[in-house]
This record gives C-alpha cells, sequence and structure tokens, in this order.
C-alpha cells in the first residue's frame, strides 16, 4: 500500500494561458515595421545591453495573442530552449510566431547561432503545424528581417516564393486570364 502512495506522490503540473483582450481589440501585425515597433517598446532602453529574444505569439489573423521573453543573455548572446518556445506556442493556441532578439552591438548581421536557431525553430513549428512568420534582429536604429530578406527557410535556399509573410493567402487575388 505504502509503494502505491509513493506512486501517486508527484507535482501537479498546470498551464495556463489567459488573454483578457478581445479579439477585435487585439493589435494587428501588418508587417516587419509593426514588429520591430512592437519590439522597441519591449526592450525600451536595454535594446544595447543585454541580448534578450521575445516572441510574437499571433493568430490565423495576425492578431497578437500575446508577447513571450524566451531567453535572456549576455552581451554578445543568449541561450534558446526550443521547448520554452513550443510549450508557450501550443499554450497560446498560436497560429504563428515571429522571433525578435536585439544584437546590443547595433550589428544587424545574422550570426551562423541566428541563422541554426531560425532553422531550428522553423523545423519543429513546421512539424506542429506552427507558421515562423519572421525572425527579427533589431538594434537601436534599424532592424534585419529574415522575411524581407527571402532567408526565413534557411535550410531551403531554393525558396523562390517572397511574397510578404504577412500577407494571408484569402488576401490575395490573382488576376483571371
Amino acid at each position: 500500500m505504502k509503494s502505491l502512495e509513493k506512486l501517486l506522490n508527484v507535482a501537479e503540473v498546470e498551464l495556463s494561458y489567459k488573454c483578457h483582450i478581445k479579439p477585435a481589440d487585439r493589435l494587428k501585425i501588418s508587417d516587419e515595421k509593426d514588429v520591430y515597433s512592437l519590439a522597441r517598446s519591449l526592450l525600451e532602453d536595454r535594446i544595447e545591453h543585454l541580448e534578450e529574444m521575445y516572441m510574437v505569439l499571433l493568430d490565423q489573423a495576425l492578431k497578437v495573442l500575446g508577447v513571450a521573453l524566451v531567453s535572456k543573455g549576455g552581451v554578445c548572446n543568449t541561450v534558446v530552449d526550443l521547448r520554452i518556445i513550443f510549450q508557450t506556442a501550443i499554450l497560446a493556441n498560436a497560429s504563428r510566431i515571429i522571433l525578435v532578439h536585439n544584437h546590443p552591438s547595433g550589428n544587424l548581421k545574422p550570426s551562423l547561432q541566428d541563422d541554426k536557431i531560425t532553422k531550428r525553430v522553423y523545423q519543429v513549428a513546421s512539424i506542429l503545424g506552427i507558421e515562423l512568420t519572421d525572425h527579427l534582429i533589431i538594434s537601436e536604429e534599424s532592424y534585419y528581417s529574415y522575411a524581407i530578406e527571402g532567408r526565413i527557410d534557411v535550410m531551403n535556399p531554393s525558396r523562390d516564393d517572397y511574397s510578404s509573410p504577412f500577407l494571408n493567402l484569402d488576401e490575395i487575388v490573382l488576376p483571371i486570364h
């Protein structure tokens, strides 16, 4: 009997996502400039201090479900745990995610580590049916967008569709011949 009690004596796990903003009142992301503005407001005066990565959680209509701090690091890097990213994305029922991190040095060129994490997030997101819409690297003065540079799919450099990831497929009207 005692061994059964021991087996049942485990930690209780509770996950929750609470959004108190009505869908009609949620911020809609139209392009990478909106993401940059949001990221600048999140990082405020820390943009040149330590590297931080945030994830913007979006619904199918590109409305913001929430923003989550994914990682906080040092002056020149931060460690990103994919489990944290996808636990949060799944919990929020996000259809799309956008990664944003700062380079305190102001250099907007993606590092090899930036490319690797973008690739890994893209791969896992694809398996889960979540779209990695963009990954922005920001500085005090500007930003670098993987999507705008045609590099969101870093593991498939032959991608020939460089249309904006911020367009809904329903919004695209093809000409009739």
